[in-house]
């Protein structure tokens, strides 16, 4: 089976979680064209199900990774902070001290 998964919306990153987590059920061939990539799935042999549950499976983790990358662009400065303060020997950080 084939999906078109548009660029401009999910990004190389999810993709290639999704792809890697996925890849102990299924073979994956991947071809880029503008702002869409193209996704051949092959089920590897010892694999059975149908067509509809591959597509749901696949755009589930694909979302899962998006969100998460979400939120891992979201929360980067806040946990940034958190590991100084943890790992700081001066209590007393500065908004200055944490920039640099």
């Amino acid at each position: 089976m084939k999906l078109a998964i548009d660029r401009k919306i999910y990004d190389d990153a999810a993709i290639s979680k999704t792809i890697y987590w996925l890849s102990g059920k299924y073979t994956f061939q991947r071809h880029l064209e503008g702002d869409t990539e193209t996704i051949s799935i092959s089920l590897k042999p010892e694999v059975s199900t149908r067509d509809i549950d591959i597509e749901c499976e696949f755009m589930d983790t694909l979302n899962d990774y998006k969100v998460r990358g979400i939120i891992e662009t979201e929360t980067h400065d806040i946990r940034t902070i958190l590991y100084a303060k943890a790992f700081a020997d001066d209590i007393e950080l500065s908004e200055e001290d944490l920039s640099e």
